[in-house]
């Protein structure tokens, strides 16, 4: 914690525990919700645009409540925010039972962009809470360790899908969407007792800062606007989010188009190795950072993806397949320390800095949505050249930030 003695900071290890605790809920529920999306549209009976549109509906909440959630902080403090985020998911996840009682496909909108505006006001709240608990020289390898713990979520997001669906599989079709929907209750209802405990236990004194009253929230972005380098951060932040969602919303079809007798089961097992070594990389390259300057390893990492998905675009087949899963290791640590270096500086404007990241990364998934469009089964190998070049891009920022950063230092 920023200015504290070692032993206050062991007062409040339950509570940072707790914190932790959340970047691998929302993790889960990232994979949970891609994972089980294509069983409940064919129990909702969706056609193939609405089941798109319901992909991109949790991201649209994202980008609904990222700038608002600054609002929340801003006035009632990081705790409050994320209980806030953590109730707001919870709800979403009940809407689920509606959607599937009436079969009613507005519903299940509803309950998609509900868990995206929970998730985008829990991240808004618990990400830049990490990096203020503590001096901000190592508020980026804070960051990575938090979201270290956010690929577990991811991994036991999809074994937990795996195993409803082959539950689900034991019902008749017409009891699909009910099947499926008591889980997610329980889940939720697991979610709002999370979310008591931690609005009952103590919290560090920056948890709950507040503004000034007259502080209004509305005129602390337009300083933002005049940061450079924040908003080089917000602009990679997007790159990085459009990266991400392209190399993981392609990779069952690449991998099926490429590799001759392919099946959706074995390609299924692509995407798990790709959260494995999504996993392995964020451990790795957070433990290099006590080494090495995040900057560097930024730009390394970054520039592997480049070549990484530039080599499955250029030449497909199962080198392309294993080269989408090198392009998950070297994606790892880019979001946390894109996001931990862009407001450490902030000061009193961490809180709205925080929200138009968010924001930011939140947009990017509008281009999985145009690709999935315009791609053809023909294409697909050619689409990897798109995470290439925000690969690409990233690491020019992550040298522009570390020279501008020793700049600062000097």
């Amino acid at each position: 914690m920023t200015g504290s003695t070692p032993d206050t900071a062991k007062s409040y290890r339950f509570a940072i525990g707790l914190t932790l605790c959340m970047f691998a809920i929302w993790g889960l529920a990232h994979r949970l919700f891609d994972t089980l999306l294509p069983d409940f549209a064919t129990a909702l009976s969706l056609n193939d645009a609405q089941q798109s549109l319901a992909g991109w509906a949790l991201s649209f909440g994202y980008c609904l409540m990222a700038l608002p959630a600054a609002l929340i902080s801003r006035n009632f403090g990081y705790k409050s925010g994320v209980v806030f985020g953590l109730g707001t998911f919870a709800v979403g996840m009940f809407v689920f039972y509606p959607a599937a009682a009436q079969h009613a496909f507005g519903f299940f909108l509803l309950a998609a962009v509900t868990i995206g505006s929970g998730l985008a006001i829990l991240e808004v709240s618990a990400d830049p809470l990490v990096v203020r608990l503590g001096p901000k020289q190592t508020a980026v390898r804070r960051l990575n360790i938090a979201q270290a713990l956010n690929p577990v979520g991811v991994i036991g997001g999809f074994f937990l899908g795996q195993y409803l669906l082959t539950k689900t599989a034991m019902h008749p079709a017409a009891d699909l969407a009910n099947t499926l929907v008591t889980p997610l209750c329980f889940i939720g209802a697991g979610v709002l007792a999370f979310a008591f405990l931690v609005d009952n236990t103590k919290f560090p004194p920056v948890a709950i800062e507040r503004v000034a009253r007259d502080d209004k929230t509305v005129k602390s972005f337009k300083p933002l606007y005049a940061h450079r380098l924040f908003m080089l951060g917000a602009g990679a932040l997007f790159l990085c989010s459009a990266a991400q969602v392209v190399l993981w919303g392609f990779t069952i079809r690449f991998a099926m188009a490429e590799v001759a007798g392919m099946t959706t089961a074995t390609a299924k097992d692509v995407v798990l190795w790709s959260l494995f070594a999504f996993t392995i990389g964020r451990f790795a390259g957070t433990a290099l950072m006590y080494k090495f300057d995040p900057a560097i390893l930024l730009a390394i990492f970054a520039g592997g993806g480049s070549i990484a998905t530039a080599i499955a675009a250029g030449c497909g087949g199962v080198t392309g397949v294993q080269c989408l899963v090198a392009a998950s290791f070297f994606l790892s640590i880019v979001f946390p320390t894109i996001f931990a270096s862009s407001i450490r500086d902030l000061g009193a404007d961490t809180k709205t800095g925080s929200a138009m990241l968010m924001f930011a990364a939140g947009s990017g998934a509008a281009v999985l949505a145009l690709l999935n469009v315009v791609t053809t089964p023909a294409t697909v190998q050619y689409v990897m050249a798109v995470p290439s070049l925000c690969f690409a891009a990233i690491a020019v920022f992550a040298l522009v930030f570390r020279r501008a950063d020793k700049a600062i230092g000097q």
